[in-house]
């Protein structure tokens, strides 16, 4: 099975495919450049640069509201990022941003194999 059927762009515009791109380079992205600054001696620890996760949900919650079909969860990853990052009580780590990232990416095949365009819209 090639990748293209699992994420399959060809049915994306050119518009959705940046939004499908950014939520995964944000997401996973944000990781590598908190070790980057830390590296540099700008922050102390990397799990707290959390705004790769933020932007990432922000990226998918345009991506999910672009498609003709509403998926309720995808649109409102900003209010989760918020609820997660900024008020709860958890300390920030890399671990807790790498769990994040990964449910971004999932949402995401499920927001364009569910939601996505009409002809790639599956019914399992």
């Amino acid at each position: 099975m090639k990748i293209g059927e699992k994420f399959p762009f060809r049915y994306l515009s050119v518009r959705e495919r940046f939004l499908f791109i950014l939520v995964l380079l944000f997401s996973w992205g944000g990781i590598g450049f908190g070790f980057f600054l830390n590296s540099i001696g700008l922050i102390e620890n990397p799990g707290n640069f959390v705004w790769g996760s933020v932007f990432g949900s922000i990226a998918l919650c345009v991506l999910a509201l672009l498609f003709e079909k509403k998926d309720i969860v995808s649109i409102l990853t900003p209010l989760y990022a918020g609820i997660i990052f900024f008020t709860m009580e958890l300390p920030l780590t890399v671990f807790l941003q790498v769990m994040y990232a990964a449910t971004l990416t999932a949402m995401l095949w499920r927001l364009v194999n569910r939601f996505g365009p009409s002809g790639l819209i599956r019914h399992d």
